[in-house]
């Protein structure tokens, strides 16, 4: 149990580690008219299955790949989403979007290596389609 504990604590750390996380009023911080209560629109995103968050420390993260330039949640985050169903630990979400894939490869020289979710959000069919696969196993 206590081997479990560490390495779910190590795959916390490395998800962390990989890439840019806002909290609610970074994100709020960022909308062309924030509105006053800077946990919004973030809560009103993530309630609406938009978007997904992580808690560390007390403090909620969102993963800066959700969003685009303007701030605003991608469509395919919704729908990868959907496709993984409902999940209790969202720490179990960040790992998927964040380790390599093997149902999505790279591309051009690196065709046939697996990349992380994260790294293909410009290839939504492939991305919703490993969600899909992903929903009921733990083999990628």
């Amino acid at each position: 149990m206590i081997e479990a504990d560490i390495q779910r604590q190590n795959a916390l750390c490395t998800v962390l580690a990989r890439g840019a996380w806002l909290t609610a009023g970074q994100i709020n911080a960022r909308q062309s008219s924030p509105p006053a209560d800077t946990t919004q629109p973030a809560a009103e995103w993530k309630s609406r299955g938009r978007i997904f968050s992580v808690t560390c420390d007390g403090q909620e993260y969102f993963a800066g790949y959700q969003f685009d330039a303007t701030g605003q949640p991608l469509p395919v985050i919704k729908d990868i989403l959907g496709a993984l169903g409902e999940v209790r630990d969202s720490w179990k979400i960040a790992a998927w979007f964040h380790f390599p894939n093997g149902w999505i490869t790279g591309t051009g020289a690196n065709e046939s290596q697996p990349v992380a979710p994260m790294e293909a959000l410009d290839r939504p069919d492939a991305v919703v389609e490993a969600a899909r696969r992903s929903r009921d196993t733990y083999v990628a």
